[in-house]
């Protein structure tokens, strides 16, 4: 298998989803965006300034954005014309996973029939058939609906059980481009393991055999930081006054461009205390390839990890999915070598 070095890898996979989204998104369109990801988790807000990132590039004019509590249906209405182009916020919330994110779609989909619809790069997971129909029928009856889709899996379930235009296209996050950054490494083992709902029972039990000279962590990425909880506060205490002074939110939109970009960099202060990173988030490890470093990939608790592994990033240099819980010691000191070796090559 030839793998990949970083910075070409990444290029390759912005072509790719260039491939999909450019023949879409026409270059006169005027952009709707909802679902902006107002959490803490790191993840979130990388597939948002790819989002950012790839609209910029295209010089595409985002004429109102919201998050699921500024959901405004009547001004979004008023803003809608033969350019309008509504896109939802990619990420990993497409069915049973995370309720309250799919109830919002489902509702924009049924105050919107008829307007074209792209739900940008989503992972989808259902684990009731009757949620599955739901979604089927308020995707049929909208009319003007594209999916996006982050895995070759995916991409067979939506073709089996939704009736709409499908399309495989890599994550967002990759438009960050690649990230240089001279922090020195402070542990040899750096574990980002999820401590939500979607944790894998592999990073979740907490007992790790590393060699013992080894240093290690284990963390998650969901702690914001005093300058994000600072930030968040003056948004929620500016909420009448931007309701006079901003009724499509694009002056908040600079504001949670700012948000976003500080979880990116508290994403990349974590990752870079370590030599090597081991997780079971998708976006820690989609961030270690952006910023070139050694990683193993354990799965989440219903197979999100493997099969996006599989569809883009099998053949990246520094990536590794972990299959064996009993080899996480031998197939990350592997790797690390192989990182050593190639870094002090170059």
């Amino acid at each position: 298998m030839v793998r990949q070095a970083s910075n070409t890898f990444i290029m390759n996979m912005q072509a790719q989803a260039r491939a999909v989204l450019d023949r879409l998104i026409p270059d006169d369109a005027e952009i709707i965006l909802l679902d902006y990801p107002n959490t803490t988790n790191v993840g979130d807000s990388l597939i948002w300034l790819g989002e950012m990132a790839y609209l910029k590039s295209r010089k595409l004019k985002i004429v109102y954005v919201c998050d699921t509590r500024n959901y405004d249906l009547a001004k979004i209405k008023a803003l809608i014309n033969r350019k309008s182009m509504v896109l939802m916020h990619g990420g990993g919330n497409f069915g049973t996973v995370w309720q309250e994110i799919q109830t919002f779609r489902l509702n924009v989909l049924r105050d919107l029939a008829n307007t074209p619809i792209i739900q940008l790069p989503q992972t989808i997971h259902f684990d009731d058939p009757v949620k599955i129909e739901e979604m089927n029928a308020a995707i049929s009856q909208h009319g003007a609906y594209t999916l996006l889709v982050r895995s070759a899996s995916c991409e067979a379930f939506a073709l089996q059980h939704f009736g709409c235009t499908t399309k495989l296209c890599p994550d967002m996050a990759f438009f960050i481009g690649a990230i240089h950054s001279w922090n020195r490494a402070a542990v040899d083992r750096l574990v980002v393991a999820r401590t939500d709902h979607e944790a894998s029972a592999t990073l979740g039990n907490g007992t790790y055999c590393f060699a013992s000279h080894l240093r290690y962590r284990v963390v998650d990425w969901l702690d914001a930081s005093l300058l994000e909880r600072l930030l968040h506060r003056v948004e929620m205490h500016t909420v009448w006054l931007r309701a006079k002074l901003d009724p499509n939110n694009t002056a908040l939109l600079v504001l949670w461009n700012m948000l976003s970009e500080l979880r990116l960099q508290r994403g990349i202060q974590l990752l870079t205390q370590g030599k090597l990173i081991i997780t079971d988030r998708l976006h820690v490890h989609i961030l270690s390839i952006l910023l070139g470093k050694p990683h193993v990939i354990v799965d989440n608790n219903y197979g999100k990890l493997k099969h996006f592994f599989a569809t883009w990033t099998c053949n990246n240099l520094f990536s590794r999915h972990l299959t064996n819980p009993l080899q996480l010691n031998q197939v990350s000191h592997e790797l690390a070598e192989l990182a050593y070796h190639e870094q002090s090559a170059n």
